[in-house]
């Protein structure tokens, strides 16, 4: 109930025009209020109103029985009309406290980091090991043949006879890994990617000849081989693939740009092949690789004996895509090959 007169000047819109018309409700004691306009002045019932929620300093909505609408500034005599939301009363306390609103952000934030960090790694490595290693092998084969026809690739150039070599030991690391039957060594010549090794989806692990030249036994290229095999059975490839292209897809909704999602689907097969896997992923990658080279007999001290020459050959002679800058090199990684042969 209103106890004393009170006026508030605003806007009139009858809901049919755009254009406000200037006017002035009087709240008068009691139960009625009093709107005049420049040709008409109508009273209603206060029971009869409804008054839009507090946002901030917002004006607010009177609603009229006839669907019109007087817009004015906040003001306390507003509480006592009929509220639209039962909840205003909290939703405007909450609006009005800057210190509310930073730790809500900072909530958001440290939820979205956290699923970032924690939740979306989780959610690809669930998914990447309930995909068929056919769909892998497809994914892989279609990335390989776009590097082919995209001229990425070329013939390989090496003697039969190095990689016969190469090949046999291969056939010994995989021998009795899970996905043996699934992988799949190529060689190929590359001037756009250096000396450089990767796998693909599905088991295909391609290493090129300044790789192989760049080695001084076939023993150093199977430890750059049981490295990939390492991110294949750890299926880190489909991992990188299903994190990255969940992030592509939030930051198309976020900016309404799907065309940025299309370039990344497109050049799929390219960034496979310059993979930058995180340092968790190569961690694992190369402690698999560490027990699968002694398993057979293999010592990982030629793993860092290649890790070093290449890292050394960068220095003088940097590539765009070589080994070195799509796997980093440090010295904890290579002393940790070192001890692990010492072991």
């Amino acid at each position: 109930m209103i106890t004393q007169s009170m006026s508030l000047q605003g806007q009139y819109f009858d809901g049919t025009r755009p254009v406000g018309v200037p006017g002035v409700f009087v709240f008068e004691e009691g139960k009625e209020a009093t709107l005049t306009l420049p040709q008409i002045s109508e009273k209603y019932s206060l029971q009869r109103l409804s008054v839009s929620p507090r946002i901030g300093r917002a004006d607010r909505f009177i609603y009229l029985p006839n669907g019109a609408q007087f817009q004015c500034p906040d003001h306390a005599v507003l509480d006592s009309l009929p509220q639209e939301s039962p909840s205003e009363g909290l939703i405007a306390w909450l609006e009005e406290r800057w210190g509310i609103a930073l730790a809500g952000v900072a909530i958001i934030v440290a939820i979205m980091l956290a699923g970032y960090f924690y939740g979306l790694p989780a959610a690809a490595n669930y998914v990447a090991l309930r995909i068929p290693i056919a769909t892998e092998q497809a994914l892989g084969r279609q990335a390989i043949n776009w590097l082919d026809s995209n001229e990425w690739f070329k013939p390989t150039n090496l003697q039969e006879e190095k990689r016969t070599a190469i090949l046999e030991g291969f056939d010994v690391l995989r021998s009795d890994l899970p996905l043996k039957d699934h992988y799949r060594l190529e060689f190929r010549n590359s001037v756009v990617i250096g000396p450089n090794a990767f796998a693909l989806p599905g088991g295909t692990i391609v290493i090129t000849d300044a790789l192989v030249e760049a080695s001084q036994s076939p023993e150093e290229v199977l430890a750059i081989a049981a490295h990939e095999m390492g991110h294949v059975e750890l299926r880190h490839a489909m991992r990188s693939i299903l994190q990255n292209s969940a992030i592509a897809v939030v930051a198309a909704a976020f900016t309404s740009d799907a065309a940025s999602l299309s370039v990344a689907v497109g050049s799929m097969p390219a960034l496979l092949a310059q993979t930058k896997y995180s340092r968790e992923f190569e961690t694992e990658a190369d402690e698999y690789a560490f027990r699968l080279l002694k398993k057979h007999n293999y010592s990982p001290a030629s793993f860092a004996a290649i890790m070093e020459r290449l890292f050394e050959k960068q220095g003088k002679q940097p590539q765009m895509f070589n080994f070195i800058s799509t796997h980093p090199v440090t010295e904890e990684r290579i002393k940790q090959a070192r001890d692990s042969a010492q072991k």
